[in-house]
């Protein structure tokens, strides 16, 4: 896309592909203008290893030490090729228990970041985009504890699943009980965070029995989706539009039209976002995204970039001679917004 808001590499992600540079020089040949380097934070926590990292054999030091490579590698990548692109640095939250909050403060107080995704990848601690039995997993948890009784589903790895006081309970069951888990749980986050950028907003549906699932029929899940998108537009969140889903079978990127029509409704502004995780997904979707913005009758987009560094979007390498990078500061970038119309055929096939 010209613009993408989140992206992950092979070099610091163990379930993507490539060098952070190549993903970078990918993007420079599809001609985006800006493309944020936001790869997971660190997990202190062995629960919450993915098990590719367990394969691997990975320690919380490990994750801590390849971050710490990944923001040196991108600093010094966002000088290489400043001409060229604009690379935002950030990171994407997984916000996977109340006691983490100061995890992602300490984070945020170590480095300077530019932005960060605000996602949930996990419901009571358990990952609902990993496979179908992590999913049905989820549901078991959360269902024992809701009921509170000391039964293996409501520990993970043995250790008593922590759940965010935001989760309200119910008489609800099954997917429409995890859907309502995963509004509340991400309502924690937003509070907590307030993220620039609110990632895959219903990632929940990736691995449900339809993912075209109408949330409005559900009166609790709205309720707390209206709730959640009421609380971003009042604090000026953006929401991507993630073609990820493309790639995983959907027929539209994330979020599907009812959440989008309400988000429209509230105006909330949108961002592209490719969610790749290697060269082969750098602007993956980017036509397909733009069909859906349209018929769904969004006429803009917005995106974020260097404050003072002007790149139109159909523009071509930029060489400015003495112009210095601003420092890696939310206050260094700025939105501007683009015709959803003036993006078509600026990205080759």
């Amino acid at each position: 896309m010209p613009f993408s808001h989140h992206s992950h590499s092979g070099q610091f992600c163990a379930h993507a592909k490539d060098s952070l540079e190549s993903c970078i020089l990918q993007a420079i040949s599809k001609n985006l203008r800006v493309f944020c380097l936001t790869e997971h934070m660190p997990r202190a926590d062995l629960r919450d290893f993915y098990p590719e990292e367990v394969e691997l054999g990975l320690t919380p030091q490990d994750l801590k030490d390849r971050f710490a490579e990944f923001y040196d590698t991108a600093v010094a990548l966002r000088d290489k090729y400043k001409e060229e692109i604009t690379l935002l640095i950030g990171f994407e939250v997984d916000y996977i228990r109340p006691s983490m909050l100061a995890e992602i403060k300490e984070l945020q107080e170590t480095y300077h970041f530019d932005i960060f995704v605000g996602s949930v990848h996990h419901v009571d601690e358990i990952p609902i985009d990993f496979s179908e039995e992590m999913f049905l997993r989820a549901i078991s948890a959360i269902e024992a504890v809701d009921t509170g009784a000391e039964i293996a589903e409501a520990y993970n790895n043995g250790a008593k699943i922590e759940r965010f006081p935001e989760v309200q309970i119910t008489e609800s069951k099954g997917e429409e009980r995890l859907f309502e888990v995963y509004f509340d749980t991400q309502y924690a986050m937003l509070k907590a965070l307030k993220p620039p950028v609110i990632g895959h907003f219903d990632l929940i549906r990736l691995k449900c029995k339809d993912y075209k699932v109408d949330f409005r029929t559900l009166g609790n899940v709205w309720e707390k989706i209206v709730r959640n998108v009421k609380f971003i537009s009042e604090y000026g969140g953006m929401v991507e539009i993630n073609s990820a889903a493309t790639r995983k079978g959907w027929e539209y990127p994330y979020p599907g039209p009812d959440v989008l029509q309400l988000m429209k409704e509230e105006g909330i502004k949108f961002v592209l976002s490719d969610d790749s995780h290697g060269i082969a997904q750098v602007a993956f979707g980017y036509e397909k995204s733009l069909d859906y913005l349209e018929k769904q009758g969004v006429e803009e987009v917005w995106y974020y970039e260097w404050i003072g560094w002007e790149r139109g979007i159909n523009d071509g390498i930029l060489r400015p001679e003495d112009r210095y990078l601003p420092k890696i500061r939310p206050e260094c970038v700025g939105p501007k917004s683009a015709r959803v119309k003036d993006l078509r055929g600026i990205v080759p096939a």
